[in-house]
């Protein structure tokens, strides 16, 4: 059997939902692409992170396979709350504390942060700070997706999407200090 790549169901700007037509616009569609979305960058950095040479405590790009994990999980327990299914999986707190002893490890080995950080210097930091960026705005999607549709999401998710916008800001560090470049600050600091 043949790959099918289409279905030509959402051609009306619906998707087919086991049968049931939900609007693209829909909260839950909106932060489901959010997540797909962040989760498509996620692989993109990570391809970029394997040239990286690890010369400190950090695998880039393993770590960012482990929040790609972590990422299809959320938008499995997402579609299960949101469009009825019975089972599915459930990002559990581990996965935060995870992320939590990632940025403690990462905090170890980088100076203090004193000042903003302009994006950039790198192109696997300048990756990551746009990783970064789009974390966040899918903590903002998840947050809509809960207010419009009344639906409840574990607290889990919400740390979970705020703690890899702060791993991905301290990996996008942790590449410039790496690869000896200098971090550059706004100069309104000056």
């Amino acid at each position: 059997m043949r790959t099918k790549f289409f279905t030509g169901k959402g051609d009306a700007g619906e998707s087919d939902v086991d049968g049931r037509k939900i609007s693209k616009l829909n909260p839950a569609v909106q932060f489901l692409g959010a997540l797909d979305e962040l989760n498509s960058w996620v692989g993109f950095v990570k391809a970029g992170a394997k040239l990286f040479v690890k010369t400190g405590k950090i695998e880039v790009a393993a770590e960012l396979h482990q929040i790609q994990e972590s990422l299809f999980v959320i938008q499995a327990e997402t579609a299960k709350n949101a469009f009825g299914y019975e089972k599915g999986p459930v990002l559990g707190e581990e996965k935060v504390k995870e992320l939590e002893a990632l940025i403690a490890v990462i905090d170890a080995e980088l100076p203090p942060l004193k000042k903003f950080v302009i994006p950039g210097g790198s192109e696997l930091s300048a990756r990551l700070d746009l990783a970064r960026a789009m974390a966040r705005r899918t903590e903002r999607n998840a947050k809509e997706y809960g207010e419009k549709d009344g639906v409840v999401l574990s607290p889990v998710i919400f740390q979970y999407l705020n703690r890899l916008s702060s791993v991905l800001f301290a990996l996008a560090r942790y590449a410039n200090y790496m690869l000896g470049e200098k971090e550059e600050h706004p100069k309104y600091y000056h």
